[in-house]
């Protein structure tokens, strides 16, 4: 939940190109950020009727903002963008959403919104006009404006996955012992859009780049962004070894029958062992023999029939040393058909799958108060609004005794108290947060801060003890480590001098 927003005692904590239009980025690294493409369609459709889940406590408190300011600005072309929203709204929000993501990925971005040329998605062909609409709108509501005055909150969201989502890429790069610079014409971007619906994710891939769009949610959402990437590796495997698969398609017909399995899996095999594939490394990367059986087995009935096969064969993958890219061949001739129809007779697939809730609300009503609490404060202390940032925090710490919370709010009210330069205060603060020990990510920086308020102090001893003790938590954030170990370094070099 922690938004890790660090300021005064510097942090080596950054995202790469956070503010780059989709169209417009050309680096092929994986990169964390934020779109201006799709800030001004959020910011469009928002002022057009779209309000699904606008009252959720997982929202950042910029969606409203910036919702309150639009409608203060009067621009002209509002009220036919309202008539175009309505006139293309599909059967759910999300549905509705789901076009104005592909539009906003596909777009050239401010000041026309050009459509990229060539062929369009079909559910971005069926919203031809809208780019006149949004490139007005972005004029008549000087949206560059209150893009730059929502920065802050991007990249404090951004800050919040960076860590998460580089261990889950990690994971999924160590896994498949993939070269981190093999992937030379291809992109995989994540997009953070904090102006839709919370617990949103969107992925989409276009001809060799993938686009992964995620909205506010209590918990960051990196199985699925790891899924994402677990395709983006796999995907072209399949294209490059088709006719390995071919020797296997027969098993498609058993898919045909799964209820709750999508048309596309059950036309497209290639698809269907990728996913499959996809299924079996996630349940390996899983703890507990128990846990991963139970994946593999639902993710059997979900009619993903190659799940328990791949899942059986993927340890004498991890025994041997050649990379998945390499290995994908004999992997899928490891597949034994007559084995698998014999196991696939036996599954009942499932009539519909449940899908999870990706963040639950906390159920009494008093945790949920202290979390959208702590959502607001963390948010408004990234934008340096101190002063409302402080009464929340201290507002949370009466609205729940979740022991959690507490940390986290008595760390964020000692950013505040560095901000403010009371550093007596402040080292209290952390020293508090510390004592709850509740979560090693606060406890190390609160450690890291402690021992740079030492440095301040010129109090070497304390501050080599304090950094010391961020290196030794289990559990630790690696930029917390990083932080922590370059501080001591330079604490080495000064006493050289």
């Amino acid at each position: 939940m922690i938004l890790r927003c660090f300021f005064l005692l510097p942090l080596l904590l950054t995202a790469s190109g956070p503010f780059a239009t989709a169209a417009q980025a050309s680096s092929n690294e994986n990169q964390l950020g934020a779109s201006i493409s799709l800030f001004t369609t959020m910011a469009a459709i928002n002022a057009a009727g779209y309000d699904a889940d606008v009252d959720s406590a997982a929202n950042y408190p910029i969606r409203d903002q910036i919702r309150s300011e639009i409608a203060k600005r009067h621009a002209p072309i509002v009220s036919e963008l309202k008539r175009f929203y309505v006139e293309h709204r599909k059967g759910t929000d999300s549905a509705t959403l789901s076009q104005y993501i592909s539009f906003a990925l596909q777009t050239e971005g401010p000041p026309d919104f050009k459509l990229s040329t060539g062929e369009l998605p079909p559910d971005v062909e069926a919203l031809l006009g809208f780019s006149d609409l949004v490139a007005r709108f972005y004029k008549e509501a000087n949206i560059q404006e209150l893009w730059a005055r929502s920065q802050n909150a991007y990249l404090a969201a951004i800050q919040r996955y960076q860590d998460p989502v580089v261990n889950a890429l990690l994971e999924a790069n160590a896994y498949l012992r993939n070269p981190t610079d093999g992937n030379q014409g291809r992109r995989f971007q994540i997009y953070m859009s904090l102006l839709a619906a919370p617990n949103v994710v969107q992925v989409r891939n276009y001809e060799a780049n993938y686009f992964v769009v995620l909205t506010p949610s209590r918990d960051p959402l990196t199985d699925e962004v790891r899924a994402a990437y677990l395709s983006y590796l796999l995907d072209p495997l399949s294209l490059r070894f088709s006719k390995t698969l071919d020797t296997k398609k027969d098993l498609q017909r058993y898919a045909e029958r799964a209820p709750a399995l999508d048309d596309a899996y059950k036309t497209v095999f290639s698809l269907l062992v990728t996913k499959s594939l996809i299924k079996a490394v996630e349940s390996r990367l899983m703890h507990g023999t128990e846990k991963r059986q139970a994946y593999v087995d639902q993710s059997m009935r979900e009619g993903y029939i190659l799940t328990a096969a791949f899942a059986e064969l993927l340890p004498l993958y991890e025994k041997q040393p050649s990379a998945m890219r390499l290995y994908y061949p004999d992997l899928i001739n490891a597949i034994d058909v007559n084995k698998e129809r014999k196991r696939l007779r036996s599954i009942q697939f499932a009539e519909s799958v449940q899908r999870p809730v990706l963040a639950p609300a906390p159920t009494p009503q008093q945790s949920n108060e202290g979390v959208h609490s702590l959502e607001q404060a963390q948010s408004l202390i990234a934008q340096h609004d101190l002063v409302n940032s402080k009464k929340l925090f201290q507002k949370s710490l009466e609205q729940t005794d979740n022991k959690k919370m507490h940390s986290e709010a008595y760390f964020g009210l000692a950013q505040v108290a560095v901000q403010e330069r009371q550093a007596d205060q402040a080292a209290s603060l952390f020293q508090r947060a510390i004592d709850l020990n509740a979560d090693p990510g606060i406890v190390a920086w609160s450690h890291v801060y402690l021992g740079r308020l030492a440095m301040l102090r010129d109090d070497s001893g304390q501050a080599t003890e304090q950094f010391k003790k961020a290196l030794a938590i289990d559990g630790a954030p690696d930029k917390a480590k990083e932080a922590a170990q370059t501080d001591l370094a330079k604490l080495s070099g000064e006493k050289e001098e």
